[in-house]
């Protein structure tokens, strides 16, 4: 077929069109052009009709398509109408021809591909011209000039008077289609923790533009094609891939549906049928973290989720679960100054020079500062490869009182912080140790030898192959490890986007956070920080263009548009800026995102579940002190999350005990794994390290865990049962009746009972449960109650209050702010400048008030704008 002549290619489309798209050519006929001017080809039925045509229109795309729409325009219509216009728009391509965006290779050019993605850019459509129509303005000849998708091209001279212009453009004599430029980005659900996702820009033109808004998942077809980086100074040998798209398609299938085989589910039906199911779910997250028993069954709630409800009158009752972990944060996992740290370009630079040279306009904090920063590093990827990354913030902190020394036995040497991680091999991968728990003997994953310095020419070939990026990390055995007392004041660090890792002196350093392990169970999985994050990284925006000139305005989809229903994790949300979280709270109740900015008026879906981190506001949690005034989180905010865990690091005898012994267990596993690799000889045996790496391995594979949640999401929506509804709402009007004392605090409101609802119903379809069962409902009343003991209780009467959490004020605080404020009013009266303020705090002593709490309510009433200062040290009341 590929070598038969060009008529009977057009007579083979002709005849496809009568055996397999007879009665849509007609439907088109009748719609065309005002309501559809494509007709759309599944590329499986023409390889059914003609296998070697269907090959054919694979490998030339454009000229197969000629054809087409050649045929397209030949065929016998029983109504007077021309489709000289229409468009031929395949899809549905074979797997083969449907890589993953990051499997792109300079073989597929020119080449007709299908790629899979969530849409994370998308310009407003605008007018592309194709064929311009000059007219001379001395002669008035025009002179039709075709356009491609280069610069803007003019006649050299008019047709008619052989002049050399001046030209004008005549719109009406121009030829011109709709044309949209899309950022088309890997699914999260295909990706696992540490993996950048990759993207890829479609263009698309005519009837499909205008089709599909950021965060919608696609499938585009089209025509791979290379644009030359650089720019017309300096151009550059290396091009970047776009699509010509062909055809645009909104992927209807949910994320559940993924490829689950009969095996898995006869897996996922014993695995449900097991008494002891839920503590085979909290042993599968995070196993190398000892103990949060109860947070990591949240999380597993969370990961399943309640039932969406609709509602007849069109409203929408959330089932997704929100959670918020607060806890005490680690010491700074940094570095020593002189501390090589590699770049993507082959040099390495002291993290101090790194770091100082870019303090540009340093935010301070505890301990030190932080700043923003650009610059692209070699980082270990979850497949275990060495690849490019981007660093965006810069540490500097006070050195601790002690430091560790590690040396390896190929002579690597570092100097860290007790908490700094490295990381260990286990079984399929890496994870994350701090210093302080390594032992010698150890190994640690490291690079190859430094590399020579190179010059200029060089390093811009590194960079253009991605640095360190065709190298794999290795691992190396600690030789020794020392405690040393710093002689020098500041240690430092980088936070490198997604992977959170880079190298130092060869060795490869971590600073990964708890949430990460969600990217690896949650079929899909969005992860990002706070900070720096503003309401575009997080939600939505509308942003400049970055696809051309820059002068358009761009619709760009956040993490939790991307997550769409699915799951973000997003760490340090106390590093926001407050009008940036402000953006969070209709995504977070009505999983919508509005935007409205630049013309752009458009709402985008977020129906997914929010996971958050944040510090306390003064480095470790008081227990004598109210939640809402240690975390800087608006109340507003706090309120839209359903559970909320303090992660205190509190000493405990048998607690560290049992920490200890299940570091030295997960430590020792690694090293009988490592000896077993690296010599064979060895005398251990693998019956002796399956038994080991049994006690830290999760107990459910991650994979078949990814399925086990999509599977329950997508077949179980549990009915509560007549118990279940009673043992809640006994437990809501226990806890309210205990508020019904004119001057008793509020005790809980009706979103904790919302989302105890949610949570039952997580906990039915773990067990892939059609009905919500009473001990369903006992145990999320554990849970809340044991988050409600933690957060909602006021610690100066010991008693619920819901406004702790829902208004950010207690009740005990809220009377001590009044009497403090009449306090004053009575005061001020005594005194001509006003009420002194030891006078106030001598006052409020006598009434009971303690000197430190009268001194924070003044200010906090200073704050609001009730009291002021008339003069030094005075007070009245506005």
């Amino acid at each position: 077929m590929a070598q038969a002549g060009n008529t009977e290619l057009v007579d083979a489309f002709e005849q496809f069109f009568r055996n397999y798209y007879d009665n849509e050519i007609k439907q088109l006929a009748q719609r065309y052009p005002n309501e559809q001017r494509s007709l759309h080809v599944d590329w499986q039925e023409l390889y059914r009709y003609d296998p070697d045509l269907a090959d054919d229109f694979l490998n030339q795309p454009e000229q197969l398509q000629r054809y087409a729409e050649e045929a397209l325009r030949l065929y016998d219509l029983p109504i007077d109408v021309s489709l000289g216009q229409a468009h031929v728009r395949v899809r549905n391509l074979p797997e083969t021809e449907s890589p993953e965006i990051r499997e792109i290779r300079a073989r597929d050019m020119n080449s007709l591909v299908e790629v899979h993605g969530i849409v994370r850019k998308a310009t407003d459509v605008r007018p592309k011209i194709e064929e311009a129509a000059f007219e001379c303005q001395l002669c008035g000849t025009l002179s039709r000039v075709p356009q491609s998708s280069g610069n803007f091209q003019e006649p050299h001279e008019c047709q008619g008077c052989e002049r050399q212009g001046p030209f004008q453009v005549n719109f009406d004599q121009s030829e011109f289609v709709d044309s949209q430029k899309l950022r088309i980005q890997e699914s999260p659900e295909g990706l696992r923790g540490g993996e950048t996702p990759q993207a890829l820009d479609v263009h698309v033109e005519d009837d499909i533009t205008g089709e599909v808004t950021p965060g919608d998942h696609v499938s585009a077809a089209g025509v791979l094609r290379l644009e030359q980086q650089g720019n017309d100074q300096e151009k550059s040998p290396v091009f970047d891939f776009y699509m010509e798209g062909m055809s645009v398609d909104i992927d209807e299938e949910q994320f559940e549906d993924m490829d689950i085989t009969n095996e898995d589910k006869q897996k996922i039906y014993e695995i449900s049928n097991q008494e002891d199911v839920y503590e085979q779910m909290v042993g599968s997250i995070a196993p190398s973290i000892y103990g949060y028993e109860q947070e990591k069954l949240a999380m597993i709630l969370q990961l399943f989720s309640g039932v969406t409800k609709q509602l007849p009158d069109g409203s929408r009752i959330r089932g997704d679960l929100h959670m918020l972990l607060i806890g005490d944060p680690g010491t700074g996992k940094c570095v020593r100054g002189d501390t090589k740290i590699s770049l993507a370009d082959g040099r390495t630079v002291p993290i101090r020079d790194l770091v100082e040279s870019n303090l540009e306009d340093p935010k301070p904090i505890d301990d030190g500062w932080w700043d923003d920063i650009d610059l692209e590093v070699p980082s270990l990827q979850g497949d275990g490869s060495i690849a490019p990354q981007q660093a965006t913030k810069v540490w500097k902190r006070d050195a601790p009182a002690q430091m560790y020394q590690i040396r390896t036995s190929s002579g690597h040497e570092l100097e860290v912080t007790p908490s700094h991680p490295l990381f260990v091999p286990t079984l399929n991968s890496f994870r994350a140790v701090c210093a302080e728990e390594l032992s010698v003997g150890d190994t640690v994953a490291v690079t190859k030898t430094a590399r020579k310095a190179l010059d200029q020419s060089d390093r811009r070939k590194v960079a253009a192959d991605g640095g360190v990026a065709a190298s794999t990390a290795e691992t190396d055995q600690i030789e020794s490890i020392e405690t040393v007392e710093p002689d020098y004041d500041w240690v430092y660090d980088l936070e490198i986007e997604h992977t959170h890792n880079y190298i130092s002196n060869g060795v490869i350093s971590h600073n990964s956070q708890m949430l990460g392990y969600i990217q690896n169970i949650a079929p899909r999985s969005v992860y990002t920080s706070g900070k720096g994050s503003s309401s575009a990284g997080l939600t939505a925006a509308a942003v400049r263009d970055d696809f051309g000139d820059g002068q358009q305005w761009t619709l760009e989809a956040g993490a939790l548009v991307l997550a769409d229903q699915g799951i973000a994790a997003v760490d340090e949300l106390d590093k926001m800026r407050s009008e940036d979280r402000s953006a969070m709270h209709e995504a977070l109740e009505q999983q919508k995102i509005s935007v409205s900015k630049a013309g752009i008026n458009a709402t985008l879906k977020s129906r997914c579940s929010l996971l958050g981190a944040a510090n306390p506001k003064y480095g470790r949690f008081d227990h004598y002190e109210p939640i809402s005034e240690q975390i800087d989180l608006e109340p507003a905010l706090i309120s839209r999350f359903d559970l909320i865990f303090t992660v205190t690091d509190d000493p405990d005898e048998e607690k560290d005990r049992n920490l200890a012994d299940h570091i030295l267990t997960t430590n020792y596993a690694g090293e009988l794994t490592t000896q077993r690799e690296q010599m064979p000889n060895t005398e251990v045996s693998q019956a002796e390290i399956e038994e080991m790496t049994d006690q830290v391995d999760p107990v459910i594979d991650a994979d078949l865990l990814r399925k086990y949640i999509a599977f329950s999401k997508q077949n179980c929506h549990p009915r509560m049962t007549e118990e279940a509804r009673e043992a809640i709402r006994d437990f809501y009007v226990d806890l309210r009746s205990k508020g019904t004392d004119e001057d008793a605090a509020v005790p809980v409101t009706a979103r904790k009972l919302e989302a105890l609802v949610r949570l039952s119903e997580a906990s039915a379809r773990v067990r892939l449960s059609d009905t919500v069962e009473h001990h369903d409902a006992e145990r999320v009343i554990e849970i809340v109650h044991s988050c409600l003991q933690d957060i909602g209780v006021d610690p100066e009467t010991g008693e619920f209050d819901a406004d702790i959490v829902e208004a950010g004020t207690s009740k005990s605080q809220r009377d001590r702010i009044k009497n403090i404020k009449q306090l004053i009013s009575d005061i001020e009266e005594e005194y001509d400048d006003g009420a002194p303020v030891d006078i106030v705090l001598e006052r409020a002593e006598e009434v009971g008030m303690d000197h430190s709490k009268a001194e924070h309510e003044i200010d906090k009433l200073k704050q609001k704008g009730e009291v002021y200062e008339p003069s030094t040290d005075n007070l009245r009341t506005t």
